[in-house]
């Protein structure tokens, strides 16, 4: 008589802690977090420093470029680092050799010319510590967990982006007015990511992939011109014939959802990156505000992403992605529209008694104009978050493992690649033309290229 199984050998499996509770993934949150933190304060702060001596959307424009530019030459590099090389090695060296550029630059501030120089160096670092922290990700967590662990990632990059925008960066400029007590701060910031980094563990290079085509069933007499057969050879991996430099692209080229997913990726991340040299200038002229009070007007964007990252993780498991992906387009482009002409809105709106309290706001030079910004750029963070994640996830749960940090890199190149023109352009239109107009052309821009990479 045989034996009763043991307790253990019919019960179910423990479910998994919840995702916060896993040491390695709140470690790399942390780690996230705080070099996030650094590097939104750091962008401001070159941008504010910028704008103080030239006055002019080109140059922050030229800046943003500045940040962009070498991420072409860094990304692919630093996707095959992320794939060969211990990745938590690589994120904590980044988040030190940017720590490094922020003493060297409070021993030798130099002029203006010297903020470009540390925008450079930034940007190629940058890269190096996106890749690894990208590949780091689907191999601690379950494939059931990606779109709430990209959701917690992009929640978490949006409370950094408000902590650096809206606090760190305003208060510690205003409070001591000097540059060097800001980047004292962010070195020892970048610091502790580099220690949250090594503490995450041991991280894997596979993982279990499913069988793309079930075992044949076991046939008890097999064809006679079968036996003795040679067997088929095995189909070529992503990265067979490729060189180091294409097998990001190529693995995106072999699968249409990961590559419809990067393209909208690019879109999305390009539009920020030409909005990121005109949102200055969009505070002075447009809002009339100083700018540290202005970008506590667009904090908002922030926190409608939070709010909409912890929406767009389940959705992206319940819904088809094309159709978040479409109604995220959708909403993104109306609101950069609604955004650019919020003065005239308000002044429209006015008209109308539900709305007529709109010229009774006036706190100094804060009116009915920037409490309608306010109101616009909290649903434009909503809809980029539905955008981002279910890209984003698409790229993590079909992209191999070994394979995920040139994916994450190539498509970063994309997005600087296709805003380094028009991020200068934008900049010269926008003092020619004024920002209105350019953040018009670039709703309708994105809006077309979407409408084109959904058809095909």
């Amino acid at each position: 008589m045989s034996a009763a199984p043991a307790w253990e050998d019919v019960a179910e499996p423990a479910p998994p802690p919840a995702l916060l509770q896993q040491l390695p993934f709140r470690r790399l949150s942390t780690s996230r977090f705080f070099s996030r933190i650094a590097q939104n304060a750091l962008n401001l702060a070159l941008v504010l420093l910028v704008l103080d001596a030239t006055g002019k959307a080109f140059y922050t424009s030229l800046l943003v470029l500045a940040l962009v530019v070498p991420m072409m030459v860094a990304g692919i590099i630093a996707g095959v680092a992320a794939d060969a090389i211990p990745r938590r090695l690589i994120v904590a060296l980044g988040n030190l050799a940017r720590a490094a550029v922020c003493i060297a630059y409070i021993v030798e501030p130099g002029g203006s010319g010297t903020l470009y120089v540390v925008a450079v160096a930034l940007a190629v670092v940058a890269p190096f510590v996106a890749a690894a922290e990208g590949s780091i990700l689907p191999s601690i967590v379950t494939r059931g967990e990606l779109a709430r662990a990209n959701a917690i990632g992009q929640a978490v990059g949006g409370a950094a982006q408000i902590v650096g925008f809206a606090v760190l960066t305003p208060v510690v400029l205003r409070v001591f007015e000097r540059a060097d007590v800001l980047f004292g701060i962010v070195a020892a910031l970048f610091v502790i990511a580099a220690v949250e980094a090594v503490r995450i563990g041991p991280v894997a290079r596979t993982r279990e992939e499913p069988d793309v085509f079930p075992p044949a069933p076991f046939d008890p007499a097999p064809d006679a011109a079968a036996i003795g057969a040679v067997p088929e050879a095995v189909p070529p991996q992503p990265t067979d014939g490729a060189s180091w430099w294409q097998a990001g692209w190529r693995a995106m080229r072999r699968d249409p959802a990961v590559f419809k997913a990067a393209i909208e990726l690019t879109l999305i991340t390009m539009m920020l990156i030409i909005l990121g040299g005109l949102i200055p200038t969009y505070i002075r002229d447009v809002l009339e505000l100083p700018f540290e009070i202005g970008a506590l007007v667009l904090t908002p964007a922030a926190i409608g992403v939070i709010v909409g990252l912890r929406v767009a993780g389940p959705l992206a498991h319940h819904l088809p992605h094309g159709l978040l992906s479409s109604v995220g387009f959708a909403a993104f482009t109306g609101l950069l529209l609604a955004l650019a002409f919020v003065n005239e809105e308000a002044t429209f709106l006015a008209g109308y008694g539900a709305f007529a309290w709109l010229d009774d706001v006036n706190l100094g030079d804060f009116d009915g104009g920037a409490l309608l910004a306010m109101l616009t750029v909290l649903p434009l963070g909503f809809a980029y978050a539905n955008v981002s994640v279910a890209a984003q996830t698409v790229l993590n749960d079909r992209v191999p493992l070994a394979l995920q940090g040139r994916v994450v890199a190539t498509q970063g190149a994309m997005a600087a690649l296709a805003a380094s023109l028009p991020v200068l352009g934008a900049g010269a239109l926008g003092d020619w033309l004024g920002v209105q107009p350019v953040m018009a052309i670039l709703a309708v821009s994105i809006a077309a290229a979407t409408v084109v990479n959904l058809r095909s």
